[in-house]
């Protein structure tokens, strides 16, 4: 009974960071314990472990979140995964050796890369003319789930973390118990974001991953777009070539923050 009450506050908690999902006005009491509702568990049928944290993207730079790069990377550290499924496409990868994510996933995938830690890609999206871009749907959510129950068939007896955006949090979850899994509790959820107070330093080859992103979105996807016979004027109006190198120039801004090992943009 007392698990049932915890599962109901735990849900409604989520339902309400989810609906108030950054709103920048009168939410500073709503960020102080919000990392200990970004993480999840669930039991498979072949003792698989899996974790699902949701992330925030671009806002772990933003003091305000309250949820730093640095105490992602802890929350990595503390479960001690075999392997890190991530918030990115894989057929992306596969043709341009690009990890097309947000920004915490490339720095997820140089971290994994840095520590041997396996990585498996997990996203899905394609551009189309009812496509919204930065949308999250029931359609790609049934396929980013079918995506992760296809690749946990090969880490039987494994524990698996998934980390995509905290939107497609709770639908992963409730699509993983759906297929058989059971849900477990967590203790000392806060624990898992301490590190050792060490200093902070960013992967190694994280500059150089998002860059290709950067140039990714730059250049190759507009070129694709802009070939595509199938799209209308509108769509491709929207995926213009940075040919000024405006949206490189914003987005590169990044890779300082990364060189200086500085955890916010101010």
């Amino acid at each position: 009974m007392e698990n049932d009450i915890n599962d109901e506050k735990e849900k409604e908690n989520n339902n309400y960071i989810h609906s108030n999902y950054f709103s920048h006005l009168n939410c500073s009491a709503l960020y102080v314990n919000l990392k200990v509702f970004t993480i999840k568990k669930v039991l498979m049928a072949e003792e698989q472990e899996v974790y699902i944290m949701g992330t925030f993207h671009t806002e772990h730079f933003e003091r305000y979140a309250n949820y730093s790069i640095e105490e992602m990377i802890n929350a990595i550290n503390g479960i001690e995964p075999d392997v890190v499924f991530i918030e990115a496409r894989e057929n992306s990868f596969t043709e341009y050796g690009v990890v097309d994510g947000p920004i915490d996933m490339c720095v997820t995938f140089s971290y994994c890369f840095d520590n041997n830690i396996p990585v498996e890609m997990i996203d899905y999206w394609e551009i189309t003319n009812d496509s919204k871009t930065n949308t999250t749907t029931d359609e790609r959510d049934d396929h980013i789930h079918n995506n992760i129950m296809k690749k946990l068939v090969n880490y039987e007896n494994k524990r698996i973390l998934i980390i995509c955006g905290f939107g497609h949090l709770n639908a992963q979850t409730e699509r993983l118990i759906e297929a058989g899994g059971q849900k477990q509790h967590i203790s000392h959820k806060s624990d898992i974001f301490k590190g050792e107070n060490e200093d902070f330093v960013y992967p190694s080859m994280l500059c150089d991953v998002w860059e290709e992103r950067v140039l990714f979105y730059a250049h190759t996807v507009p070129q694709l777009v802009q070939e595509n016979d199938a799209l209308n004027e509108e769509t491709k109006a929207n995926w213009p070539e940075d040919v000024d190198d405006s949206f490189y120039n914003w987005q590169m801004k990044y890779c300082e923050l990364f060189e200086a090992n500085n955890l916010y943009m101010d």
